[in-house]
């Protein structure tokens, strides 16, 4: 379907990613309207100039306001990760996508970007592209994902562009810190596959500007170091304990994720095309 006009951004989980992207959104003159879990995230949303909802998916939508008003949109970003650790993880995100499609169906929302992971990919010991989502042993949450991809893409009464993220790191969060100090890891020649928040938010913002529908595309930094030269080096920038890695093993398997289509159709260039950069 054609895309139109874009003047108006819902945007579905204002957290670590959502909230700034809302604001930048909302900066750049967008009318935005921006959803949390939180009650006290609204007073947020509201200094920000963003149209504060407070939605719940339990595994269906609760707000004390018209959910349907937060549709009111002419694009929607969908940024609802399934929840580690949970039991029944996979069944409660289909059921809470099941849930959520009406409401989107009979929106005016004519694209939807949804935020999806580079967990779709297996470690198959090689580069790995945009069409090799599913192939190798993929972990329950990268199924599913790669199954709501499926279910947005399919759709006819709205375009969807899947945007998929590697590992998340800036504004204080780095995932050096969650191995600082660790023994025994493993994995130590496997690349990382990481991206900074804010080309996250660069490219959601081009994806909307340029209208970029019924896409997939990888968000990765160009450089992929290997896990113990990188981790071991910022936790030294960091000041943090270093991590002790094992020896390489033939079991050990890794995936470097490529980025070569979204340099090349959206012209994009990263502000932080390393990972040594920007934290």
């Amino acid at each position: 379907m054609s895309i139109q006009s874009i003047r108006t951004v819902s945007v579905m989980g204002c957290g670590w990613y959502g909230l700034p992207l809302a604001i930048r959104l909302a900066r750049a003159g967008f009318s935005v309207n921006g959803s949390t879990t939180s009650e006290d995230k609204l007073k947020t949303l509201k200094e920000h100039q963003i149209s504060e909802y407070l939605i719940r998916m339990e595994p269906g939508l609760k707000s004390p306001a018209n959910v349907d008003s937060f549709f009111a949109a002419d694009a929607l970003v969908l940024n609802i990760p399934p929840g580690r650790g949970q039991e029944h993880a996979a069944s409660r995100y289909r059921l809470m996508m099941d849930n959520l499609m009406p409401h989107l169906i009979s929106s005016p929302v004519s694209l939807v970007v949804f935020i999806s992971s580079t967990s779709v990919y297996g470690d198959v010991n090689r580069v790995v592209h945009e069409d090799d989502a599913g192939e190798g042993e993929v972990s329950e949450s990268g199924r599913i994902m790669l199954e709501t991809e499926k279910l947005l893409l399919g759709r006819t009464e709205f375009a969807t562009t899947v945007l998929r993220f590697g590992g998340l790191y800036g504004n204080d969060r780095h995932p050096a810190r969650y191995l600082s100090g660790k023994t025994e890891l493993s994995n130590p020649e496997g690349p990382v596959n990481l991206v900074h928040l804010e080309d996250c938010i660069r490219v959601t913002e081009r994806i909307i500007r340029k209208q970029a529908g019924n896409e997939i595309f990888n968000v990765v930094c160009d450089e992929h170091p290997n896990r113990k030269t990188y981790y071991t080096e910022m936790c030294r920038r960091l000041g943090l304990k270093k991590p002790q890695f094992a020896e390489q093993q033939e079991s050990d398997c890794w995936k470097q994720v490529a980025n070569r289509k979204l340099k090349q159709d959206l012209s994009y260039a990263f502000k932080y095309p390393s990972p040594y950069e920007g934290y």
